[in-house]
């Protein structure tokens, strides 16, 4: 049987012509026809009634392409995966994520992967156009419908200050104990939002004193260390020199999240497998 007979049957039961079927396929009309009664001939039933109105299904057509759309859907599923095999996957990762990708590509075995240093809004783009299979960034506010997503890590925002200053001995701290010290932010795209830990202050009426910005993670770790003020956008998780300490926040926050993100249509079963591993383990 030939596949792309079935594939012009199911168009025809989508379109409920063959005008409207053969115009959506690019083909004559009387080609479709054509191809149409082939189908029948060989199945031995008739699939469509016709009429001046258009056509419908019949009982045994209904039954056929139902079955048919299975079909057609698992040779097309096949068709990628074989044509995917052995192709290189590239998977973004955001800043400051390393050791969240370390635990991911521990439960990844043979798999042909490039990782792409990337922040989370860069990720999406690249998702959408193709260039880039899945990603690990920080939840963004929405995604387009291609992109799926999911959550891996929730992490409570902690401050992080060298351990000789007077405030890193408390058991917590509350955000109006940190107001008046400078607040170290990373200019990248380090955790989406990250201007939201400003509005946490103005919620209690404080105006907190930001401190000189940060290009990245690893540049706000060591500002902090040299004295340049604290900084919130560090996951508690994070390695840090043993002269840092991490104090929880009193006040409720938004945590950080770390999510999975991915192409529904690519083929990374095995990228997802392990996501959904490391989401389960947290």
């Amino acid at each position: 049987m030939d596949l792309r007979h079935v594939r012009y049957a199911l168009a025809i039961a989508r379109a409920g012509s063959l005008r409207r079927a053969a115009a959506v396929l690019r083909i004559a009309q009387p080609t479709l026809s054509e191809q149409l009664r082939a189908l029948e001939k060989e199945i031995g039933v008739e699939l469509f009634t016709r009429s001046s109105s258009g056509v419908r299904l019949t009982e045994a057509g209904e039954v056929f392409l139902a079955q048919a759309t299975v079909a057609v859907d698992a040779f097309e599923r096949a068709v990628t995966a074989a044509r995917g095999k052995g192709q290189t996957i590239r998977l973004g990762v955001a800043d400051g994520l390393g050791d969240v990708v370390a635990r991911l590509l521990s439960q990844l075995q043979g798999s042909r992967l490039r990782v792409a240093p990337m922040g989370t809004a860069e990720q999406i783009v690249s998702i959408m156009d193709g260039t880039l299979q899945a990603g690990l960034g920080y939840a963004p506010g929405s995604l387009p419908r291609g992109v799926a997503r999911m959550l891996v890590r929730r992490y409570p925002v902690h401050a992080l200050l060298p351990r000789d200053h007077e405030l890193s001995a408390r058991e917590s701290l509350h955000l109006a104990d940190l107001a008046s010290e400078p607040l170290v932010m990373p200019d990248s795209e380090a955790v989406a939002g990250a201007r939201r830990y400003l509005e946490g202050f103005v919620r209690l009426g404080l105006h907190p004193r930001l401190g000189p910005s940060a290009a990245g993670h690893d540049a706000a770790i060591a500002m902090v260390e040299s004295g340049a003020g604290y900084t919130l956008s560090i996951r508690e998780a994070t390695p840090v020199p043993e002269r840092l300490a991490f104090v929880p926040i009193a006040e409720e926050m938004p945590p950080i999240e770390v999510v999975f993100l991915w192409n529904r249509q690519a083929d990374v079963h095995d990228l997802t497998h392990a996501a959904r591993h490391l989401a389960r383990s947290g």
